[in-house]
């Protein structure tokens, strides 16, 4: 299917690496191999959400825009095989669009999207207005310890991260209220304008990486990866056997403003975990404040007998 994923292969950045081909009525394939993800050897989640965005995006008026996104993954897709994206048309009216996209290989769903779009029309009635501030106190003018530094290919991931302290909201402090602020950014620069759909396909794909870990770090368990603000970056032993998201949602309250290859903080807060899974609240913010998307992901652990925690 046209697939380039060999060593010689042009130089990707993140617009080329998320291309879609159609190869049937709203059917769509990856052209692009897609990287693992380091610590699971996994496709990475948010990778395949924002590529299902985009095959959902081809389906709807070219004035709409994307309000939420709802995932639930099934089965780990096979990384060597195409990543089929076939697009159910569930509701069009005036406003608001749905669409389901299932992730399919070998005739079976690994992953479900329902992604729900509105009307880029501007809004005529009265409305209510709030906003949540951002709660983050420290900034940082750049990125400079990268946990994706180590992990770097040709196919990606297009993307840094840097984990900030932990932000203690009450005292005495409670886990299921401390904050695990992390800043991201697509890298290399996007070359689509700002408000462009590249902008928000790359929210997408920031939105899921460190946010599992949130309930990890706050109980001080080791993951694999090395301990906030190390720059020896001396990795610990991970203490998990299985750690993968259930299910993840996304709502957008922003769809311009702000540039996905800019610094964006995420607050992620965990407020209940039990019985091998964890609930994980987390918002982005532009670096000037801006309350991009709020997201609610579940995820599954299992730990190693003699895991610390």
């Amino acid at each position: 299917m046209g697939r380039d994923d060999g060593p010689t292969t042009k130089e990707l950045d993140f617009e080329a690496h998320i291309e879609l081909t159609q190869i049937g009525p709203d059917t769509f394939t990856n052209i692009h191999q897609p990287w693992l993800f380091h610590i699971t050897f996994t496709v990475p989640g948010p990778l395949m959400m924002a590529e299902a965005a985009a095959a959902a995006y081809k389906t709807v008026p070219d004035d709409f825009m994307l309000d939420t996104l709802q995932t639930h993954f099934m089965l780990a897709p096979d990384s060597k095989k195409p990543l089929v994206y076939r697009v159910q048309r569930l509701s069009q009216g005036r406003r608001f669009a749905v669409r389901l996209v299932n992730l399919e290989q070998d005739g079976r769903i690994c992953v479900t999207i329902t992604t729900s779009f509105m009307s880029g029309a501007s809004w005529t009635g009265r409305a209510m207005t709030h906003s949540e501030s951002m709660r983050t106190t420290r900034r940082i003018p750049d990125i400079t310890l990268d946990d994706f530094e180590e992990n770097r290919s040709h196919l990606g991931p297009f993307m840094k991260f840097e984990r900030l302290p932990h932000v203690q909201q009450v005292v005495p402090p409670d886990e299921s209220t401390t904050m695990a602020p992390v800043v991201a950014k697509i890298d290399p620069p996007i070359k689509a304008p700002a408000g462009t759909l590249a902008h928000l396909l790359g929210m997408i794909y920031l939105s899921d990486y460190h946010v599992m870990d949130c309930p990890l770090a706050i109980h001080e368990a080791d993951f694999g990866l090395f301990a906030i603000g190390d720059h020896t970056r001396t990795r610990t032993s991970s203490g998990m056997k299985i750690m993968t998201s259930l299910n993840h949602t996304v709502h957008f309250h922003a769809h311009d403003g702000f540039r996905a290859d800019e610094l964006v903080y995420v607050e992620a807060t965990s407020p209940w975990a039990k019985d091998g899974r964890a609930l994980i609240h987390s918002k982005m913010f532009s670096h000037n404040g801006l309350l991009i998307a709020t997201c609610v992901q579940e995820a599954f652990y299992v730990f190693k007998d003699a895991a610390k925690l």
